[in-house]
């Protein structure tokens, strides 16, 4: 079996995945403030409520989650790159 590895087309890879991770986080963030100063204060509804209390749910252990996820993807990209590497300069 043959394994063809373009070490710089991973790692770009890996940095894209980091980067689209710190955007979502920043994103996140902007959401989360939106969210604290306008609920209650500036709408204050049943529905609302449920909208800052399924968010604060979300956003204090599902995204950070997912987030976590994908940071581990692009290390494990990585990680995957600088074996196979190592493995073909062993069988050189």
């Amino acid at each position: 079996m043959n394994i063809t590895i373009n070490p710089g087309a991973a790692t770009d890879d890996a940095a894209q995945i980091d980067s689209i991770v710190t955007t979502m986080q920043e994103d996140m963030e902007t959401l989360d403030g939106a969210i604290k100063r306008n609920i209650p204060d500036g709408v204050q509804t049943t529905w609302s409520d449920t909208v800052r209390n399924n968010w604060e749910g979300y956003y204090g252990s599902d995204v950070p989650a997912a987030m976590e996820e994908m940071k581990l993807s692009a290390s494990n990209l990585r990680l995957a790159v600088e074996q196979a590497l190592a493995y073909d300069q062993e069988k050189n």
